[in-house]
């Protein structure tokens, strides 16, 4: 199991409350996308 701090894997999410509404959601849904692309990389 990776132990990178979840800032360090994901830096979008750095600041997160600092981000309008609709950057908040681009950030959620490109570290979803990553995390799902990894779940299927172990998957497969």
């Amino acid at each position: 199991m990776d132990r990178t701090p979840i800032s360090e894997r994901f830096p979008e999410l750095a600041d997160i409350d600092s981000k309008t509404d609709d950057q908040q959601l681009t950030a959620y849904r490109s570290v979803l996308n990553a995390l799902q692309h990894e779940l299927d990389d172990n998957r497969g």
